[in-house]
């Protein structure tokens, strides 16, 4: 069985396991979802097994191609048509661009030639989590594969075969949205747990504290400026963890499990309508910041509004 080591993506290893055992492998493929959710990994295990090599950083027929600075250039798709001219040492050579949406203009242009006749031999896989940015004639001319946020009983389950404590687990699962490799990360992360600590004391301020506290909170947040969304995203999981409390709902809906008494304190000192109107208040901030408007006057809003709806 093919691709046994990633988790989730069910339609893409069925899809490419067929392709491989009919021998129907596509010219150029594009690997289309949500980062850290496995495509990467994918691209690397279909090329291992097309190459028969375990360590695919080793043949000079898997080659893979990332932006240099903040692009992919041109130059870095002429230096792929150069070498793809070049026969393989065995039956294909590999190509994976990562992060393909960042191919500049040109560099797509240039490389819709080769994928317009490519060599019998080659296999270009264009990894990306923004397809809309890419051509149409670059699109048409690959098979789309999409890839899917992991279930989250999954990632929860990994998690805790490393060793993590099951109930921490199941709220990294939660926080990542399906991607293993945030879920990996947010859990070897000190950083995210005073992050944590500290949002949790913005719920109890927002619950407890006077204006003036209520206010502070905006100079706390600048400096997760470049962390917002995390911020966000723990803000709504708690006021949301509250929400369930209230309704009594099973403890397995609780995100936040670990922190259950003090959820169940706060609850006491909001109504649902209040709850209700102040998440919505923060999925407002979160889409005025996508928008990039101003950081600084977007959470000012914020704490002013949540203000408003509890005082």
């Amino acid at each position: 069985m093919y691709f046994e080591k990633i988790r989730g993506q069910r339609f893409a290893k069925k899809y490419l396991s067929n392709s491989i055992k009919s021998n129907m492998i596509s010219h150029a493929y594009m690997f289309e979802g949500p980062s850290g959710v496995g495509k990467n990994t994918m691209a690397r295990e279909l090329a291992t097994t097309l190459l028969e090599m375990e360590n695919l950083f080793n043949s000079p027929d898997y080659i893979e191609i990332t932006p240099d600075g903040n692009s992919i250039k041109i130059a870095q798709i002429r230096k792929l048509q150069s070498d793809i001219l070049v026969k393989p040492y065995k039956s294909y050579k590999i190509y994976v661009i990562d992060e393909a949406q960042k191919m500049t203009v040109e560099a797509q242009n240039a490389l819709l030639k080769t994928l317009e006749e490519p060599p019998k031999y080659a296999i270009i896989i264009l990894i990306t989590n923004n397809k809309e940015s890419l051509l149409d004639t670059i699109k048409s001319r690959c098979e789309i594969i999409k890839f899917t946020p992991i279930p989250l009983v999954e990632v929860a389950d990994y998690l805790t075969q490393t060793g993590v404590d099951k109930n921490r687990a199941s709220l990294l699962a939660n926080f990542s949205r399906g991607s293993m490799q945030k879920a990996i990360e947010l859990s070897e992360s000190e950083d995210f747990h005073i992050m944590r600590d500290e949002v949790q004391k913005y719920v109890e301020t927002f619950l407890t504290g006077s204006m003036l506290d209520i206010m502070d909170i905006q100079s706390s947040i600048e400096k997760y400026k470049d962390n917002i969304t995390n911020v966000l995203d723990l803000l709504v999981n708690y006021f949301r963890d509250i929400m369930m409390v209230k309704e009594n709902v099973d403890s397995s809906m609780i995100i936040n499990l670990d922190r259950l008494v003090f959820i169940k304190n706060m609850s006491t000192k909001i109504t649902y309508s209040q709850l209700s109107k102040i998440i919505d208040i923060i999925e407002e901030t979160k889409n005025k910041l996508r928008s990039n408007c101003n950081f600084n006057i977007s959470i000012q809003v914020m704490t002013l509004n949540i203000y408003e709806v509890i005082k």
